[in-house]
């Protein structure tokens, strides 16, 4: 016999999920950026692989718009591949250009 969990706890982990669904995708888009500004940096690789980056970034962008359900989950994904993009792409050539690490 299999214990049946009362609609509100039900319900209370339905709104938890979409509450810490938007802070995940954001660490995803962070990882996603920073994956591909370094592979965009890289020397030394055939541009297969730069294209290879750039295109994944988009393809997860088309694809979390098509599946995923709700703008702020695709909003949180773009502003953190967007942050991470500027911060390792724009910030850090600019502390290795002062000398800093």
């Amino acid at each position: 016999m299999t214990p049946e969990f009362p609609e509100n706890v039900l319900a209370i982990m339905a709104l938890l999920g979409y509450l810490i669904r938007p802070l995940g995708v954001l660490v995803f888009g962070v990882a996603v950026g920073w994956l591909t500004i370094r592979v965009l940096k890289m020397e030394g690789e055939g541009w297969q692989l730069r294209l290879a980056a750039f295109l994944g970034l988009l393809a997860a962008f088309v694809l979390l718009g098509h599946w995923v359900s709700g703008g702020g989950t695709l909003g949180m994904f773009g502003l953190g591949a967007g942050a991470a993009l500027l911060f390792w792409g724009v910030l850090a050539d600019r502390r290795a250009a002062r000398g800093e690490d």
